[in-house]
């Protein structure tokens, strides 16, 4: 009996060393809000932590065909969607603006950036890190854009944030949460 037992320890020992080592499943990026700052009317900075599983995060600027064409949603991997403080409604609304003639009410609630390609050279595939994002123009209302203040308070905002991995999986989706600007 002896013998049996110390026998399958060895074998399980030799089963568990001789282990493969396996690739994640495809899993989509998952993130969270980091921090939001401002330096003037136009001009801010958002960072988003990410995590994700198979390692297959941003673009190479050469991107651009096929699932990563313009006008497909794998252009971009970070989107980000603004809403304003509507008093009225008592909530946050997505924000339309009107630019000049052309299609009055363009959905300009949702910016939209390239993350830059990330060479993964560890063995583990899994990749974690921060996002940052310069926002110029972090809030329709400024720039070329023609201002509708009459449903929001564009100085009270907050944002809500997703991104997709090269395989095009989509991350949650956070909201971050309400900022005030003085500008």
């Amino acid at each position: 009996m002896k013998k049996l037992f110390c026998f399958s320890l060895v074998f399980a020992l030799a089963a568990w060393s001789c282990k493969k080592e396996t690739t994640p499943a495809p899993a989509p990026p998952i993130i969270t809000f980091g921090s939001f700052t401002t330096s003037d009317a136009t001009n801010g900075i958002i960072t988003i932590n990410f995590s994700d599983a198979d390692g297959d995060m941003g673009l190479n600027q050469s991107d651009t065909s096929n699932q990563y064409a313009r006008g497909t949603v794998g252009y971009y991997d970070f989107y980000m969607r603004y809403y304003c403080w509507a008093p009225t409604q008592n909530k946050y609304i997505p924000f339309y603006y009107s630019y000049g003639n052309h299609n009055p009410y363009q959905d300009s609630s949702i910016f939209t950036y390239r993350i830059p390609y990330i060479t993964n050279n560890t063995k583990s595939k899994s990749l974690n890190g921060q996002i940052v994002v310069n926002l110029f123009q972090y809030k329709p209302g400024s720039g070329p854009y023609l201002q509708d203040t009459t449903l929001c308070d564009l100085n009270n905002l907050r944002y809500d944030i997703w991104i997709y991995d090269r395989a095009l999986h989509k991350s949650n989706v956070i909201t971050t949460p309400s900022f005030t600007t003085p500008y």
